[in-house]
Order: structure tokens, then sequence, then C-alpha cells
């Protein structure tokens, strides 16, 4: 039996077992551990790190726009 069997078999005991005891004597009839039920830690993950976003241009246009509300309202 592959370990993806062994892993799936012994799931499948754990979910269907009414009790940790029911659960146990099932597992020892299969030859099957309870820590083979057990899916591995899933491997870390780095979150991406955003580009950074120029922001001078836009607020250039911004601040020559609110210049020529201010000269239009003079």
């Amino acid at each position: 039996m592959s370990n993806w069997e062994r892993h799936r078999a012994a799931r499948v005991v754990a979910a269907r077992s009414a009790d940790a005891a029911e659960a146990a004597a099932l597992l020892d009839m299969l030859g099957l551990t309870a820590a083979e039920g057990v899916a591995p830690a899933p491997e870390p993950v780095e979150p991406p790190t955003p580009e950074p976003v120029d922001v001078t241009a836009g607020r250039m246009v911004g601040l020559a726009m609110v210049a020529a509300i201010r000269r239009a309202d003079a």
C-alpha cells in the first residue's frame, strides 16, 4: 500500500469511528497508526513584496490643478 493509500485509509477509519477506542482497534487491525492519518504541515510561504509606486507625477498634476483653480477664483 502506498503512503497516500495508508494516509487515506487512516483518515477514513478515523472519520467513520464512533470513538477513539474503536478507531484505535480498527487502525490496529489494518496495521496502521494514528500518525499516518495526520497530514504534514504546509511549507511556510513568504508574502509577495509589493512594487513601489511613483506618486510624484500624479501629485504634480494635482498641484497644478489646484493652482489653476486658485488663479481662476482670484
